[in-house]
């Protein structure tokens, strides 16, 4: 079995996953470094999303482990994942459309108790969020993609976590928005937030990525630092062959 680096906050080792008798991931093996931003690409049908889905507990692998800070999250709900720390942007928001954006982001801090804490925590967002000062006791769905995506990603750091995972953050943005939502990862993660996001787009994501992954049907084709794979052509073979392959 391949070991996890010593510096990995969150490591897949090994990991095959299967759909019935359809495999997802074939030994599958992703580390995510204390502090650093990790980004897996790959086209469609490559297993990013179902890779999400397992660090969420959402979906259980055949074989293989999940570890989160040294320890397995194999068997956790959900909630004991984002208990031990892991926070979720997931794929087109997901927010909760006929409530305010107060109590969207509010919803974020369901695992807390700490009141007067949460209090703060919810002034620290509009902060980092200002648009959102502005929109806190309107619908969620009536927002913007843009605003939508901020609200997301307020709601996941009203849980204080470690980690967070970010399924397509980029998705169905404009331009502007788009370039709004790279520099607020970049802040998240600056504040001491490990991120690992999954993303179609992969020169957005080499942008501000320390480190990254290509999938390809299920399998690892490509890893190394994101400067790197940046100006390395195999990427653009590699990450087409996916997006063809899908």
């Amino acid at each position: 079995m391949t070991n996890t680096p010593p510096d990995a906050l969150l490591a897949l080792t090994d990991v095959n996953t299967f759909y019935g008798q359809a495999q997802v991931h074939f030994d599958l093996s992703i580390s995510v470094p204390r502090g650093h931003i990790v980004c897996l690409l790959g086209g469609n049908a490559s297993g990013k999303s179902t890779t999400m889905k397992i660090i969420l507990g959402l979906v259980k692998p055949r074989s293989g482990d999940v570890t989160f800070d040294g320890a397995s999250l194999l068997g956790l709900t959900t909630p004991q994942i984002v208990r031990r720390g892991i926070a979720s942007v997931p794929e087109a928001r997901r927010l909760f459309a006929d409530m305010s954006v107060r109590e969207n982001i509010l919803m974020g801090a369901f695992v807390r108790d700490d009141r007067e804490a949460i209090a703060q925590d919810l002034d620290k967002m509009l902060t980092l969020f200002p648009k959102l000062g502005q929109r806190l006791s309107q619908r969620a769905g009536s927002l913007s993609g843009g605003e939508q995506q901020m609200v997301a990603m307020a709601r996941a750091l009203m849980s204080r976590p470690r980690m967070i995972v970010m399924d397509e953050p980029t998705m169905g943005l404009s331009p502007l928005y788009v370039d709004r939502v790279l520099e607020l990862i970049r802040t998240i993660n600056q504040e001491g937030v490990s991120v690992f996001m999954v993303e179609q787009n992969a020169s957005l994501a080499l942008e501000i990525a320390h480190e990254a992954y290509v999938l390809q049907t299920g399998k690892i084709v490509l890893f190394g630092s994101a400067r790197a794979l940046k100006d390395d052509p195999r990427i653009r073979d590699a990450y087409l062959g996916g997006s063809e392959a899908a």
